[in-house]
């Protein structure tokens, strides 16, 4: 065990998007002592190197809050490229609000005004130009900003991948 090393890993920034949601959000009780707060994808735009283009006005953020303060975000989006492709995006990921008070807060339709947020984002298409997306594993750093209408979402993507043969 004295000669375990780290693996090593690459890291390489995709892109950047940002997801207008309509700040009329859709909230529900579930018998579950959870709720559900439901945003509508109305656009956005996408940005970066590898991609680039708009977020089509479809598909929602169906969160589910926890009373203990955890959020688990399930989002599906779509990007359709300058170039006409058109990407699906289906995220999951986690905030903690901090407190059983900001939970219900939260649930009751009282946001902070902003907020950081970690996706874990999956991207397929059946378009040869991008069928690389099919094959990559990503993660995002990101905020939400509940101040405006429509809301703003705004993450950075990054892809990752090991390369436990490297000895840089």
């Amino acid at each position: 065990m004295e000669n375990l090393k780290l693996n090593k890993f690459k890291i390489e920034h995709l892109f950047t998007y940002s997801i207008d949601v309509d700040a009329n959000m859709y909230i529900q009780k579930l018998p579950t002592k959870d709720t559900r707060v439901t945003g509508v994808i109305t656009g956005g735009t996408v940005w970066g190197d590898k991609i680039h283009g708009k977020i089509v006005p479809l598909g929602a953020d169906w969160s589910i809050v926890h009373p203990n303060g955890i959020v688990d975000v399930d989002c599906r989006a779509m990007i359709e490229t300058h170039d006409g492709a058109h990407i699906n995006m289906f995220y999951t990921g986690r905030i903690d609000l901090g407190s059983e008070q900001a939970a219900e807060d939260y649930s009751n339709g009282k946001f902070p005004p902003v907020m950081g947020t970690q996706p874990k984002p999956v991207l397929d298409t059946d378009d040869p130009r991008y069928i690389w997306v099919n094959n990559i594993s990503c993660f995002g750093i990101g905020r939400v900003d509940f101040t405006s209408d429509p809301i703003v979402i705004q993450y950075d993507v990054y892809q990752y991948y090991a390369t436990p043969f490297d000895e840089d």
